[in-house]
């Protein structure tokens, strides 16, 4: 049989799969299961996840930011996973059978770094508010001198050799005074904007599965089967037909 006395073999493999509609439904529905059960266990793994998302605010020091320095400080603690997915974030994943014990281990490893967070954050407001202080004092100290050398100048008492000193003393005195106001006011607004850190989320829940993206590889991979299946099938069976023939 030649192709020009078969102008419609669309037509006939269209008719060919309608006639067999039902391996639409069989081989699709076998590689369902069989893509289920299959990547199931290959995706096998603990049945619960807890994780906890930590704000670690202005602190920027690798020690306490770093996943691996933090997954060191708990080697009693299995299947600990610890990200940073942006900057200021922190995200910390533990995996178990039991649902108790993974929340548990969250639980502790979330509470001790978020208290050594803490401890460092307040560490540095500390030493920065006191350094602040002490600024602040000799901003207090530089701005008598300024007076002082001011209302000297001011009084006319002074001969011309004295006031050239005392207008020396006061020029240094006032750029003395400008530079520590600038650190003064860059420090206050350090310490207004400073970001503390904070648990911001912290949950325990049954591991993904992952079975609704299984069993749409499942029919995807079972229709196409069927069709390559199928034209094979149709092919083999023209063929034999036109050989006999």
């Amino acid at each position: 049989m030649t192709a020009e006395k078969r102008p419609f073999v669309l037509y006939e493999y269209l008719r060919f799969f309608w006639q067999r509609k039902w391996w639409f439904l069989v081989v699709p529905l076998a590689t369902i299961v069989l893509t289920v059960i299959a990547g199931r266990l290959l995706l096998q793994g603990e049945k619960y996840t807890g994780k906890a998302v930590v704000f670690t605010g202005s602190i920027d020091v690798k020690e306490l930011t770093d996943p691996k320095n933090i997954e060191a400080k708990f080697p009693d603690v299995k299947n600990l996973d610890v990200v940073v997915p942006e900057e200021q974030y922190v995200q910390i994943t533990v995996k178990g059978d039991d649902e108790q014990d993974v929340s548990r281990e969250l639980k502790l490893v979330v509470s001790e770094y978020s208290q050594e967070l803490k401890r460092h954050s307040q560490e540095r407001i500390d030493v920065t508010t006191k350094y602040l202080h002490a600024l602040e004092e000799r901003e207090r100290a530089l701005q008598q001198k300024v007076d002082y050398y001011s209302e000297q100048i001011q009084s006319g008492r002074l001969n011309p050799e004295q006031l050239y000193d005392i207008s020396a003393l006061l020029v240094e005195s006032e750029n003395n005074l400008t530079e520590v106001m600038e650190r003064v006011n860059r420090i206050r607004g350090n310490l207004v904007f400073y970001e503390k850190p904070a648990v911001l989320s912290e949950t325990v829940a049954k591991s993904k599965t992952y079975t609704g993206q299984l069993m749409a590889v499942g029919l995807v991979l079972g229709l196409f089967l069927t069709v390559v299946w199928l034209v094979l099938w149709k092919y083999i069976l023209d063929a034999r037909r036109y050989y006999s023939s």
